[in-house]
């Protein structure tokens, strides 16, 4: 295999790609590239390139297989297949029916590699039909393939019944093949799958697990050549382990991460024998295994079948084979920044990054990846790596205002020191970001204030102190009071606002001159009745007694003038003979509410109100008059006009009315009658209508001729009434 150290450079060149664009993160619009960030901080436009699958898969008599063959048809990629991808022995005819409807549907892109029960069938002869060329060479079945920026290799670890299996041994074909197929890779990441795994949980009692041997001969090879990541199956169960090497020994640093996904859809094996370094198992979840492989580094993540919840995800940075590099020490490794205090939105620092070895000495060729604390940072990443001073650098700049903490990483090493950068907020004034607030945003004219409180910053957001704000503010009666001195430390300056007027004010403010585009609005609203400012009134103030009125309009205010509206206002008035029509609800916003008052009773009266309980000072005064009747426009009639001397009776009616035809109420009437032996029942008062009724009888026969006053006044008309005598 080509020298590990050299795919540096091929991330070096990732990380130039991405720091060219670095600059352009921020603040652009929707026809931007989409980006993506690393699991080790590098910010590329390239996408990570996707590989999903299980083993453990396909059988005619289970259905996890077609729950799992569903979760693929909703991830992109490639495919991949650990063996045992259909039961019981891989023939042609389970390939054909028991495989190829679900896991089949997406054998175009599926990468497979073989497992025992294939090999139950001599020479896996049909998985080599079902697969092709995909499979690799028949009697070998191990190959590789290049997937983005990472390496693929797939193995044969057979072990099936048929007796035609591959070794795995040393010095086999296979083992040299491999030896090979490494030298020959410049990849810095590199993954290896087959169907049968080195460590494994296992179930029923005990503890360590189980190991099967004749992989070790290739974890051996895979181990010294850096490679990262092994999947396996076998195992009818989900599992992680932790880096380590082919003996066990646990390595975080350069390490094999083994995932065991034999979650396929055959069937579920117990795990509770845990092994050595297992961090996690499931054994009772069907689903498939995501990778997500970028040019440094992978995502992993386990997708469960449709109704179960279990899951598992994680990520890791590709290395570098152990010694292909000189170890970079954390503490002799320096970094700094220059200037160490830049403006928000202008200027940048210039990140320096040396990296040593334990004796202090350069390293040049380090892939160098910086990462800082806080938001709205432009961190460009080193264009290369280190040079033969083992020295790169980058640049930091910030739209927020805050302190930042700039690390680094070199090869995956964390460097000890940090560097900090302080952001300070520009200056100018921003319109838009800056902002206006009012508490509380309600409340009663002439009775406390709000507070007004304008918040300053600049054009990243950040607050910009020393600021001088002036407020100002719409309407009538306001008193405001303006910030006593400039923004604080976070841009902030308060003033308040009270009136006597009830209306809505919008409160406006400007800061170092500039408009604040923001306003904050606040509603005075009146306060409580004030008797002595609301008002009573009389419209007409004189009026004749009878059917006339005088409309009684109520207007309520506050102390301050304010019209209140929706108060509930009741009327009143001294005398007699009053007809008060009441205000038909609450009053409007104006503050206004309206009655009226008839009355048949002449004299003076006084109206007065109450408005939500309380008397109003003022009241007004309407004057009833005695109304004219009117001899020619009143009337008199009789029914019947024939009665019976001494048994029958006639109804008089008497209509009083004034000069204009309007009815008189409240009008006296007296009636009389010609001829001898009569009697009358006299009529009371005239009603709302002007009218009264008596009843005339006689025990004289002849015609009687009915004469009526009204207050005194002769009407002019007369009927008749003929009574005629005892038959």
């Amino acid at each position: 295999m080509m020298s590990r150290s050299h795919s540096f450079a091929r991330v070096a060149a990732a990380v130039l790609a991405a720091a060219l664009c670095s600059t352009c993160l921020d603040n652009q619009g929707p026809q931007s590239p989409r980006r993506w960030t690393t699991p080790s901080g590098l910010v590329t436009a390239d996408p990570p390139a996707l590989l999903t699958g299980a083993g453990d898969i396909g059988s005619c008599a289970v259905t996890g297989d077609e729950a799992t063959a569903l979760l693929l048809d909703g991830i992109s990629g490639t495919v991949f297949v650990t063996g045992d991808n259909v039961y019981e022995n891989g023939t042609d005819a389970e390939f054909a029916d028991c495989y190829d409807a679900t896991w089949g549907r997406h054998k175009a892109r599926t990468k497979p590699a073989p497992g025992n029960h294939e090999y139950n069938t001599a020479g896996a002869s049909g998985y080599f039909n079902y697969f092709g060329a995909a499979a690799g060479e028949p009697g070998a079945g191990y190959y590789s393939y290049d997937l983005g920026d990472w390496h693929v290799i797939v193995l044969n670890s057979s072990g099936g019944t048929a007796g035609t299996n591959v070794s795995m041994a040393k010095g086999s074909a296979q083992e040299l093949w491999l030896l090979a197929d490494l030298a020959a890779s410049s990849k810095l990441c590199t993954l290896a799958y087959w169907h049968h795994p080195l460590y494994a949980s296992t179930s029923g009692t005990g503890s360590g697990g189980i190991t099967d041997t004749k992989s070790r001969p290739m974890w051996d090879d895979l181990y010294a050549a850096g490679v990262d990541l092994v999947v396996n199956s076998h195992r009818h169960f989900y599992e992680r382990q932790a880096p380590q090497k082919p003996d066990r020994t646990p390595d975080p640093v350069y390490g094999i991460r083994e995932i065991i996904a034999g979650t396929g859809g055959n069937g579920h094996h117990g795990s509770e024998n845990v092994s050595a370094n297992s961090e996690l198992r499931n054994s009772d979840t069907y689903g498939v295994l995501e990778l997500s492989l970028y040019a440094d580094s992978y995502t992993w993540q386990f997708v469960p079948v449709a109704g179960k919840t279990f899951s598992d995800s994680g990520s890791a940075v590709c290395h570098a084979a152990q010694g292909s590099v000189p170890s970079v020490s954390p503490s002799q490794s320096t970094l700094s920044a220059s200037p160490t205090s830049l403006a928000a939105g202008s200027g940048s620092a210039t990140i320096t990054v040396t990296v040593k070895d334990d004796a202090g000495n350069a390293i040049s060729g380090a892939t160098v990846v910086l990462a800082a604390t806080g938001s709205g940072n432009n961190l460009t990443q080193p264009s290369g790596t280190t040079n033969a001073s083992g020295v790169v650098t980058g640049t930091l700049s910030s739209t927020v205002a805050e302190v930042k903490t700039v690390s680094a990483t070199a090869n995956g090493t964390a460097i000890t020191q940090t560097a900090t950068v302080t952001v300070t907020a520009d200056s100018t004034v921003s319109p838009s970001l800056s902002t206006v607030g009012a508490s509380p945003a309600s409340l009663a004219a002439g009775s406390g204030s709000a507070t007004i409180t304008v918040t300053v910053t600049d054009t990243g957001g950040n607050p910009v102190s020393g600021a001088t704000v002036v407020l100002a503010a719409t309407g009538s009666g306001n008193t405001l009071t303006q910030p006593t001195g400039t923004t604080d430390a976070t841009g902030v300056a308060t003033g308040t606002l009270s009136s006597t007027v009830a209306e809505s004010k919008t409160i406006s403010a400007a800061a170092n001159g500039t408009a604040i585009f923001q306003t904050a609005g606040v509603t005075f609203t009146a306060g409580p009745v004030s008797a002595s400012r609301s008002t009573v009134a009389a419209s007409p103030t004189s009026i004749p007694a009878g059917s006339s009125m005088s409309t009684i309009t109520v207007t309520v205010k506050d102390a301050n003038g304010n019209p209140i509206g929706g108060a509930t206002v009741a009327l009143a008035a001294t005398g007699s003979g009053n007809t008060l029509t009441q205000p038909g609800g609450p009053n409007n916003a104006s503050g206004v509410a309206t009655g009226a008052l008839s009355s048949t009773a002449a004299g003076s009266k006084t109206v007065s109100a109450t408005a939500n309980g309380t008397a109003i000072t003022q009241t007004a005064t309407v004057t009833v008059t005695s109304a004219v009747v009117s001899a020619s426009k009143s009337t008199v009639s009789a029914s019947p006009t024939s009665i019976t001397a001494g048994s029958g009776s006639s109804t008089i009616t008497v209509t009083v009315k004034d000069s204009k035809g309007r009815a008189i109420a409240g009008a006296t009437v007296v009636l009389s009658a010609t001829g001898s032996g009569n009697t009358f029942t006299q009529p009371t008062p005239t009603n709302s209508n002007g009218i009264a009724t008596g009843i005339f009888s006689s025990t004289v026969a002849g015609s009687k001729t009915i004469s009526a006053t009204a207050n005194g006044t002769v009407i002019t008309q007369k009927p008749t009434v003929t009574v005629t005598g005892s038959p």
